[in-house]
């Protein structure tokens, strides 16, 4: 609280991945994306198109992210 760093803070080690931090960013991915392609097809006019694309984005994009700060680190 008074503004220093522990020094475990200051290492270079790769992040920890415990369960919550792969879970938010898998449904963080959907809700973003999810919610682009939503918006796309309101405004756009179409029933259901963008929707599910922006889903497959979401979904692929947090499984790279998660792939790549915890799996290959």
């Amino acid at each position: 609280m008074n503004g220093q760093r522990s020094a475990k803070s200051d290492s270079k080690e790769s992040p920890n991945a415990n369960a919550a931090t792969l879970v938010s960013y898998l449904l963080g991915g959907l809700a973003f994306w999810g919610g682009v392609g939503w918006v796309a097809d309101w405004a756009l006019g179409f029933a259901a198109l963008f929707l599910p694309i922006g889903l497959g984005v979401g979904l692929v994009g947090s499984i790279y992210l998660i792939y790549t700060q915890h799996v290959r680190s």
